[in-house]
């Protein structure tokens, strides 16, 4: 029996998500099938992470992606560590998939970005301009 299990998140823009996933250094596999103990799920797109099956993203009914995984087929690691390490992994997602579509809309609207400081604490501030 598999044991998938699905994350729901408020990512929209594929092409948005799919660049913050290269940038953190994981390679996007086209619609195909993840693979879990025993068991398969169709998704729009996955990533293969260490020690384990691929992690998919698939599009809900709400039009965003859901992350979907078998989180207890990977082997030598306990269920705790691994929630522990996806919620790391979705957190960066969301800050960097956030300042993206930021950025996309304040360049659309006409700004330039004047500065952008990382905190220490992993918040972004963005100082915008625009002339009028």
């Amino acid at each position: 029996m598999s044991h998938f299990s699905r994350i729901q998140t408020q990512f929209r823009e594929r092409d948005i998500l799919i660049q913050c996933l290269n940038e953190m250094g994981y390679q996007v596999q086209p619609a195909g099938l993840i693979k879990g103990y025993h068991g398969q799920e169709m998704v729009d797109f996955s990533i293969q992470v260490e020690r384990g099956y691929g992690v998919g993203f698939r599009q809900n009914e709400e039009g965003t992606y859901d992350i979907i995984a078998d989180w207890w087929g990977v082997k030598g690691t306990r269920q705790e560590d691994l929630l522990q390490r996806l919620q790391g992994r979705v957190n960066r997602i969301q800050r960097d998939y956030a300042l993206k579509v930021v950025m996309e809309q304040t360049q659309k609207m006409g700004f330039n970005v004047v500065e952008k400081v990382e905190e220490d604490n992993g918040e972004v501030r963005l100082v915008v301009r625009r002339w009028v």
